[in-house]
């Protein structure tokens, strides 16, 4: 009897795992985004997985007029896009295609069972000319020429005769350092292209810069722009704790990688006032990444400012950064007593009080007892 028992348990997981592991399944080309191109059609071929079952195809969405299905054989069937020849409103649109797994006709009172959806992106270009840019310009470090690429897209209907365009490079303080031409060339519609040029090494110091690219297609222009560093083997010290709490200080201190290759070996060391009173931990640092040093200094000064040196190590190099500290007292903490504790010391008394006279009550009854008794005998 318990071996029928367990082999009907072993069934029943079997047949829920059984049916949990079924799932409907549309396979197909990847279609979405579809751009809509006058005259064009779009016929894209699906099989279903997963299932023996009858399946009904339905559509839900805009632009359905141009979309149809064909009739599923064999689990297979065609989706059908007829773009007109004049198309709608540009902009984007969406339609779905629902794929839904329906019971055996024998099987009354139970309905739909598994179904699987797709849905569609559809744009519709704009009549005439238009384009979307993007602009992205790579950290490099010194003595390497700086590539410049802007990836252009054309978003209209229209071919263009005439793309070409210029990069402007400035500096922090917006002047313009350097200027380079994009060359020209035609982009039909709705084909996608880059313009590139690349400023030779060591036309930029090492420094932070911007980067402004103006894209003239037919005589109508579009700009972007992005940030860019050159770097060299130096680290920066971004900040300090110039704050030291008198006796034992808290040191910090931000530094950062300038340039595209990892820094193995970075620490500081801290003097105030001529005297050296701390080396910090050594850390690493990949390409242009920042990390804090830390620290605990003594510091035997009385409250005040004083100069200091912060020395700075990396790799086989060193640089000295001249700071200022200012030594402070940290408060006194005064005693006080907060109600909350006032209230607890006056409960625990008031107890105790409580306690010393039901003690005293059951002494004196204690004592009534015995008298009486005493009496009687």
């Amino acid at each position: 009897m318990y071996s029928l028992q367990k082999l009907g348990i072993i069934v029943l997981i079997f047949c829920i795992f059984a049916f949990s592991g079924h799932g409907l399944d549309l396979r197909g080309d990847h279609l979405s985004p579809i751009i809509f191109e006058p005259g064009k059609k779009i016929v894209n071929h699906y099989v279903i997985d997963g299932t023996d079952k009858k399946v009904t195809l339905s559509l839900g969405g805009e632009l359905l007029e141009y979309v149809q299905v064909t009739e599923v054989i064999n689990n297979q069937f065609d989706l059908i896009i007829e773009v007109p020849e004049k198309l709608p409103e540009p902009g984007s649109y969406s339609f779905s295609l629902q794929v839904t797994e329906v019971s055996d006709s024998d099987q009354s009172g139970v309905g739909s069972l598994v179904s699987v959806s797709l849905r569609f992106i559809v744009e519709v270009p704009p009549h005439g000319k238009a384009i979307s840019i993007s602009f992205d310009v790579p950290d490099i470090n010194e003595h390497e020429p700086v590539p410049f690429s802007v990836k252009v897209e054309s978003k209209g209907l229209e071919d263009i005769t005439s793309l070409k365009g210029f990069i402007t490079i400035y500096d922090l303080q917006n002047k313009s350092r350097a200027f380079l031409s994009l060359k020209e060339k035609p982009l039909p519609a709705l084909v996608s292209t880059s313009l590139s040029a690349s400023l030779p090494p060591d036309r930029l110091a090492p420094g932070r810069y911007r980067a402004e690219a103006v894209v003239d297609y037919d005589g109508k222009e579009k700009a972007a722009q992005d940030t860019f560093k050159i770097g060299n083997l130096d680290l920066i010290l971004l900040n300090y704790s110039s704050r030291l709490e008198k006796d034992f200080g808290e040191f910090w201190a931000i530094v950062e990688n300038n340039w595209g290759n990892p820094i193995q070996t970075v620490y500081a060391t801290v003097s105030i006032n001529g005297t050296e009173l701390l080396t910090t931990p050594t850390l690493s640092l990949g390409p242009w990444q920042r990390d804090t040093l830390n620290g605990i200094l003594r510091t035997d000064f009385a409250p005040g400012n004083y100069s200091g040196i912060i020395q700075l190590f990396y790799d086989d190099l060193s640089k000295t950064e001249e700071v200022m500290f200012t030594i402070f007292e940290p408060p006194k903490e005064t005693q006080k007593t907060s109600a909350a504790t006032i209230l607890i010391i006056s409960g625990i008394l008031l107890l105790i009080v409580i306690s010393f006279i039901i003690g005293q009550v059951l002494i004196k009854k204690q004592r009534n007892k015995k008298n009486k008794k005493s009496i009687f005998l």
